[in-house]
């Protein structure tokens, strides 16, 4: 309820009495009214399908860092094959089953002819209703996680938000909460799909990677690393083009606009730091987390694919094997299909670039990795 309030001072401290005001208070009470519907739904749960809370979730596996570094091209590699419980876009957005024995109908009766597209490819990430989409999402049933920001108006206000960036500093009860409530959305996919193994994509999470190891005991991560001035841009257009869809980058103005831009690349300096801290300091188990470089991704894939099935202990059937073979072949003639803002376009110079991130411009800013 806080969020929502908040959500509603921003919008009137960005448009005052307007027409765009009055657009963002029923957008406002339009997620109010699924906030409560998810958590109805949650709770019947507990009445009709009470024995999801039996299912042990063994050997997790979660892909963290920063958007844009390879983060998603995992995911889809590894859950192309329909073998792991990954979650569809309509699943994240209706996590308890309880919802999903009502709105399933309605997902197959409009998908049966096309696919529904929400953000097109041109946007830089393509999302439709019925295909695997990243699991941080759900996060934003629990309001903790960037997204809330990145994607609402929250992000054009100079404020902190702190707490959702940083959740292993959160005080215990509530990051733990927050990590047992994904624990309890894994139970019920589980029960759900009939598949065991969770492979998320979670990259905000890198920020509570040390709750998720302390929840998920046997958990195992792939931290994707890219130098930030290949992410940053693709990130920051990624992020330009989909408010523009979702609510019109014309209703805010320049000032505004670089409010957010600016928001958004120090929170990505944050993460960036984060986890390098961590790693530095010997903060995380180390034997836990498998850092993979995303140029040997791009250019080495399947002896890439194979060191992750090693570390990760997942199970690759043969068809899954001859999928990322052809993806291998695929990728030789990749076109981006997007438009690329500069840093520039968004106030950012690259000499400031390598200021910030100084800490990552060595020859291995990890060192020797050995599992």
């Amino acid at each position: 309820m806080r969020l929502y309030k908040q959500g509603l001072a921003v919008s009137w401290e960005l448009f005052g009495f307007s027409r765009d005001f009055v657009f963002f208070v029923f957008v406002i009470l339009f997620f109010m009214l699924h906030s409560l519907f998810t958590i109805v739904t949650l709770f019947f749960d507990n009445i009709f399908f009470y024995r999801f809370r039996k299912i042990k979730i063994e050997q997790p596996v979660f892909i963290i860092g920063h958007p844009r570094s390879g983060t998603t091209f995992i995911h889809h590699l590894f859950t192309r094959t329909d073998e792991m419980a990954a979650f569809k876009t309509w699943q994240l957005l209706f996590p308890a089953i309880t919802a999903r024995m009502i709105v399933k109908p309605i997902v197959r009766f409009l998908t049966q002819k096309n696919p529904v597209v929400l953000i097109p490819e041109e946007a830089g990430h393509q999302i439709t209703l019925d295909t695997v989409e990243e699991e941080e999402m759900l996060f934003l049933h629990t309001h903790d996680t960037q997204f809330v920001i990145i994607g609402t108006i929250l992000g054009f206000v100079d404020k902190d938000y702190r707490e959702l960036r940083f959740h292993d500093l959160q005080p215990r009860s509530s990051r733990i909460k927050s990590a047992k409530f994904l624990k309890s959305i894994f139970q019920r996919h589980i029960y759900y799909t009939g598949k065991t193994q969770i492979f998320a994509q979670t990259h905000f999470s890198t920020h509570r990677i040390k709750t998720l190891m302390e929840v998920f005991p046997d958990a195992k991560f792939i931290y994707m690393h890219r130098m930030p001035e290949e992410t940053l841009p693709s990130y920051l257009s990624l992020n330009y083009h989909i408010l523009d869809i979702l609510w019109g980058m014309h209703r805010f103005s320049e000032k505004q606009k670089a409010t957010y831009f600016n928001c958004r690349y120090e929170a990505s300096l944050e993460l960036y730091k984060y986890f390098y801290e961590l790693w530095h300091n010997n903060e995380i188990d180390k034997k836990k987390v498998l850092i993979v470089p995303y140029t040997k991704l791009r250019k080495e894939l399947i002896p890439m694919f194979e060191q992750i099935v090693e570390f990760t202990g997942i199970q690759a059937s043969d068809e899954l094997r001859d999928a990322v073979a052809r993806q291998a072949q695929k990728q030789k003639n990749y076109q981006r299909k997007h438009k690329v803002k500069t840093l520039s376009d968004f106030g950012i110079e690259t000499a400031r670039v390598r200021k910030d991130f100084a800490f990552l411009y060595t020859d291995d800013p990890f060192g020797e990795q050995k599992n």
